[in-house]
């Protein structure tokens, strides 16, 4: 695992965890980029194949997090593999449903349902 100062990153087989811990309005752009440049390097692995955005510690974040999470989401996407939110709060849930982001990538109610999700819907990897 590893832990930078926004997010925590969790290896898992084939899939990569990311949970954002904090208030998304508090951390520098800057910053904020920084580390979604690394993890989206981390996505470019061989063998990772999904991607799961765990919100259970999101109460709220601005749209430059959300342009964050997006490029991670669609860094995935571009390589063939799958994205998906998991646990957010009801705040988070209307926040991104007006922006039509689970027409692009689902969202699961808990960390479990995501992974069993992503990998049942994911064709076996020859």
């Amino acid at each position: 695992m590893q832990h930078l100062k926004i997010f925590t990153v969790e290896p898992l087989g084939s899939t990569v965890i990311v949970t954002p811990h904090g208030e998304g309005s508090a951390f520098r752009y800057q910053d904020l980029h920084l580390e979604a440049n690394t993890i989206r390097g981390q996505l470019t692995k061989p063998g990772v194949r999904f991607l799961v955005i765990d919100l259970k510690e999101m109460e709220y974040f601005g749209s430059e997090f959300i342009g964050a999470l997006v490029s991670m989401l669609r860094e995935m996407r571009s390589r063939g593999g799958k994205a998906c939110f998991c646990a957010a709060t009801p705040q988070m849930l209307q926040v991104l449903q007006n922006m039509s982001l689970f027409k692009l990538w689902p969202h699961y109610p808990t960390r479990e349902d995501a992974l069993n999700g992503l990998t049942a819907a994911a064709p076996a990897k020859a």
